[in-house]
């Protein structure tokens, strides 16, 4: 084994996705978020568990993982949230993607490249209704449309835009989604009226197609929640992925030592010290250092001294047993010990969306599915 293994578990990806859908109207239908490789768990194999699960539409960033897609042998809609370059068109229009569209340049060259081909592009509009990142601006969204609808070959099938704090409980964000929700609506009503026919509608990302259920139009883009990454009361999301290494070394070390970089620990005691071949190369950040835990033979063993480049200590004194190779979790493990991604984004002082991409994507020769 490599010096971290990752483990994804399919059937957990299948019960978060039927425990999603199970809060959904008929009329919504759910786009699989599988971008930047699934959040670490792998965009391929997380895409073709939602295939079989029924989901209408695979998200994902850029071109070349719609492609990748594509050649993997999965047919299903695409959409490519982050836009294209105007140059990827042509490429956009063959492969059967359908991209997010924020501005006029990447519209015109679509429309140049489908008359070209004799084909359609169809393409989704974001509106920018308080994400301020991608979208047309809210002022200009009428007239944009318009001449969006002027470009021969381009076929306008959905609307769509973003939510920026749709997790957050305190007070002042919830009125801001409220309001970001409001703006949406309007904005999809005066469209219906030059679109009757328009196909999708959609804003809800996973916090929202889980708690605000006036999100959903019949479309919902969930990402975290498929990968078990957000905690609601009224469904049981699991984490899929599980993250283990083995110890590499152990020694005993007298009290009064100083362990690692910078001296940041010190022996209280004579300690049985073991060491694993993890750290922040391998996304095992140094934030984690004198505050982290693993899993060692089912018992939670403290990170001590700095987490270097490769290598990270572990104070094992009180775990019976131990021996060299015994298998450490980073993150999983069962029962009331283990180590969640919510213990680990707390430790970190950071999201489970990056806990998840940074053990989880910096090692795709190391994953294993099962189940």
């Amino acid at each position: 084994m490599g010096l971290i293994k990752v483990t994804i578990d399919r059937q957990i990806l299948r019960n978060n996705f039927r425990e999603i859908k199970s809060l959904l109207p008929s009329s919504a239908s759910i786009g699989a978020v599988v971008k930047s490789q699934a959040y670490g768990h792998g965009m391929v194999e997380c895409a073709k568990v939602f295939v079989e699960e029924g989901t209408r539409f695979l998200m994902v960033s850029l071109i070349d993982e719609g492609i990748t897609l594509r050649e993997s042998g999965l047919k299903e809609p695409v959409l490519l949230m982050g836009g294209i370059w105007p140059q990827e068109a042509r490429d956009c229009i063959q492969y059967g993607l359908t991209p997010v569209i924020s501005g006029l340049h990447p519209l015109k060259a679509l429309s140049q490249a489908a008359v070209e081909l004799n084909l359609e592009a169809r393409v989704h509009i974001k509106v920018d209704t308080g994400m301020g990142r991608l979208g047309v601006p809210m002022e200009e969204w009428k007239s944009f449309l318009e001449e969006a609808l002027s470009y021969p070959g381009v076929i306008v099938e959905g609307l769509m835009s973003h939510f920026s704090v749709a997790e957050s409980p305190e007070d002042t964000d919830v009125a801001y989604t409220l309001q970001q929700l409001e703006a949406f609506r309007s904005i999809v009503d005066e469209a219906r009226k030059r679109l009757p026919h328009l196909k999708w509608v959609h804003l809800a990302n996973s916090a929202a197609t889980l708690q605000l259920p006036q999100s959903h139009w019949n479309l919902v883009r969930p990402g975290l929640g498929l990968y078990g990454g957000i905690q609601v009361p009224q469904i049981n999301l699991r984490e899929a992925m599980e993250v283990s290494s083995r110890i590499l070394h152990i020694k005993r070390v007298p009290k009064g030592k100083f362990l690692s970089y910078g001296r940041a620990f010190r022996t209280s005691r004579e300690t049985l010290v073991a060491v694993v071949p993890v750290g922040y190369a391998l996304g095992y950040l140094r934030s984690l250092s004198n505050r982290g835990e693993m899993l060692v033979r089912g018992e939670r063993t403290p990170v001590i001294g700095k987490v270097c480049m490769d290598l990270t200590l572990l104070d094992v004194t009180h775990i019976p047993q131990v021996k060299l190779g015994d298998p450490v979790i980073l993150m999983g493990g069962r029962g009331e010990k283990r180590i969640s991604v919510f213990h680990l984004s707390q430790w970190m002082e950071t999201i489970p969306y990056e806990v998840f991409c940074l053990l989880g994507g910096s090692h795709p020769g190391n994953r294993e599915y099962i189940n």
